[in-house]
Parts: structure tokens; C-alpha cells; sequence
């Protein structure tokens, strides 16, 4: 079967490695070429993952690329918006790594771009295809849980200094806050399970171990949802503990706490949880997250013309209960209203 679209990335970092693999192997797509400020890298990259394809010596150089159809951003947040947006005008459908921005406006001039041209979008919030969440999900839509009581999600994972992204995840103001650089994953974990936040309250905490942090690496949000649900979101990046993300939702006929279910309804012989083997979101490595089966579900999206769940019409709203959370957190805990306007 003949390749269909041509994949240029912005970035040649970390997470890049993950996109040319995935889509080295998909059957519609092929790497067109990769751009990294850095020369060099980006070709190293590729020929680290057996591709052939365009080593680019400037973003312009990619965006004349006739065979482009998809571009993917890898690089650092604050550039993302500029990039986005001109990939956007320029006709491709977009992949989107997190955090989508470092404020709102740039959040909103990506969502501007995508709904204008009428692009195909899809936001790496990659734990949704995690076979975990998969499986929480199908459970949700069977009925276990019936009405959201309480929810909580955590994003426990104190950043390594050999992770490639350490130094601007960690400073002001690429990485912008502990919600915006890292538990944003949480912030979007919570919205798909549980449903549309509405309210926050937030507190947070300098750092205590690694002081290279220039912003408060601790943050905890109480939550309203506009279901009536009550929950909590919490970031830890400062701490002495393995990466640990947790999901736990209290419904009015059911619970299911991570890989963990109980119902007197739906299992009435239950005497305690049952345990669901499966792939866990045990890991911060990127190897362990499931691009493949976002990537794929992302071909399907544009053959289909259908907009993904995690698209930037979606995720922007994840986005939006982090910078309602570091608003709350800098007033010292004073409630603040998510603002869903974009």
C-alpha cells in the first residue's frame, strides 16, 4: 500500500524518538524529514531509528515541503504556538505534545488556528490509550461506576536530571508550573473520567530536595465538577518517591481505584476490590507510553474525517483547569472559576 502522508517533526528530542518510530510504522505514513535547531541531531535521531528522510536546516525548509501532510511538535512550549499555528494556515493536520502552551493565549491561538483551517488535531495527553484507561473506560460505559461521587487523579514523579527535558522542565518559564510541565496529564486523566471541572481551589509548595525548581514543584487542588462530583488533583515533582499516577473514581454503584474495581452491584460476590492485570501507567520513561496506538488512532481520525476525543477542541480544556489551579495556587487557596472560553 502506497504511503499517504508525509510526516515532518518539529524537535528531535526525547519524545521525537517515540513519532518516528510510530510513524516509520504505519502503513499510510512516512517521515518526510525531521528540523532540529541543533544540526546534526535530527539525522542522528532518524539513523538511530533506521529511517532515511530529510534532515531540515530551517522550519521554513520544512513548511515548503509539498510532501508534508502531518506535523508533529516536539520542541519546548514556548515555541509550539508559532509553529502550530503555521502549520495549521498552511493546510496540515497537527500533532500536539504537552504542555500544549505556557498560557492560555497561546492555547488559544493553536485551537484558533486548527478550528479556522479546519485541520485534524490530536493532543499527546497519551495515557488515554494506555490499556488501563482503556479498560476504565469500557467499565465506566458498562455502567459499573453509574454517577461520578468523588474523583481524584495524582501525578506523582520527581523529574530525573538525565531526563533530556530537565533543564526547562524545571525553569521559569519554559516549564510555567508543576501542573503546566507535568500534571497536566492528570488534570486531562480527571476531565475524561470523571467529566468538565468547573471549580478549583489550590494550594502549593517550593522545593524542598532538587532547588534547581524555580517554581513551586508541589500543587493540590480541590475540585468542583459540573456533575455535582467533588474531587482533587495533585502534582508532586519535589519528593522521595517513585512516578506514580493515580486515578480513583466513587460512583453511586461502583469504584474503581487504578487496576482496582469493586461494585455490590455488578459483582455481588464480591468480598473486597478485584484486580484487572494489565499495562499500568507505572512509568515516566516515554518508551512505555502508547504513541503507536495514537498515532494509529490519529490515521483513522483523518481517513474518517472525524475529530479525535483528543483533539485540541477537547484537550484545550484540560489546559485551561491547569492555569485555573496555578491562579488559585498564587491567590493562596481563593476558589477560582474555570475559564472554558477560547
Amino acid at each position: 500500500m502506497a504511503k499517504k502522508y508525509g510526516v515532518a517533526i518539529l524537535g528531535a528530542g526525547w519524545v521525537a524518538g517515540e513519532y518516528v518510530k510510530a510513524f516509520r510504522d504505519h502503513p499510510l505514513t512516512e517521515v518526510a524529514g525531521v528540523y532540529n535547531r541543533t544540526p546534526g541531531k535530527a539525522g542522528r535521531l532518524m539513523k538511530q531509528h533506521g529511517v532515511e528522510a530529510r534532515e531540515y536546516e530551517t522550519e521554513d525548509e520544512l513548511f515548503e515541503d509539498d510532501r508534508v501532510k502531518i506535523v508533529a511538535s516536539c520542541t519546548p512550549p514556548d515555541v509550539r504556538p508559532a509553529q502550530l499555528e503555521r502549520a495549521a494556515k498552511s493546510g496540515r493536520h497537527v500533532v500536539i505534545e504537552k504542555p500544549i502552551a505556557l498560557d492560555y493565549a497561546g492555547v488559544r491561538r493553536i485551537h484558533k488556528a486548527v478550528t479556522d483551517a479546519k485541520v485534524k488535531s490530536v493532543t499527546s495527553f497519551v495515557l488515554r490509550w494506555n490499556p488501563q484507561f482503556v479498560t476504565v473506560k469500557k467499565l465506566q460505559a458498562d455502567g459499573v461506576l453509574g454517577d461520578m461521587i468523588y474523583a481524584e487523579a495524582d501525578y506523582w514523579h520527581p523529574l530525573k536530571k538525565e531526563y533530556p527535558s530537565y533543564p526547562w522542565s524545571v525553569a521559569m518559564p519554559l516549564g510555567g508550573s508543576a501542573f503546566i510541565a507535568a500534571g497536566c496529564h492528570a488534570a486531562d486523566a480527571i476531565r475524561y473520567f470523571a467529566g468538565e471541572i468547573t471549580e478549583v481551589a489550590a494550594f502549593s509548595a517550593g522545593p524542598k530536595l532538587d532547588m534547581n525548581y524555580q517554581y513551586d514543584p508541589v500543587t493540590v487542588a480541590s475540585l468542583k465538577f459540573a456533575n455535582g462530583a467533588v474531587g482533587k488533583l495533585s502534582t508532586v515533582l519535589d519528593a522521595d518517591t517513585p512516578y506514580i499516577f493515580n486515578v480513583r473514581l466513587f460512583g453511586t454503584e461502583g469504584t474503581i481505584q487504578n487496576n482496582r474495581v469493586y461494585s455490590k452491584k455488578h459483582y455481588p460476590g464480591s468480598l473486597d476490590y478485584w484486580t484487572f492485570p494489565t499495562i499500568e501507567p507505572s512509568s515516566g520513561d516515554v518508551t512505555h507510553h502508547p504513541f503507536v496506538p495514537e498515532i494509529a488512532h490519529f490515521i483513522d481520525c483523518i481517513e474518517n474525517n472525524v475529530e479525535s476525543h483528543a483533539s485540541i477542541h477537547d484537550s484545550y480544556r484540560s489546559m485551561a483547569v491547569c492555569f485555573a489551579i496555578d491562579e488559585s495556587a498564587a491567590k493562596n487557596g481563593a476558589p477560582v472559576k474555570v475559564d472554558y472560553k477560547v
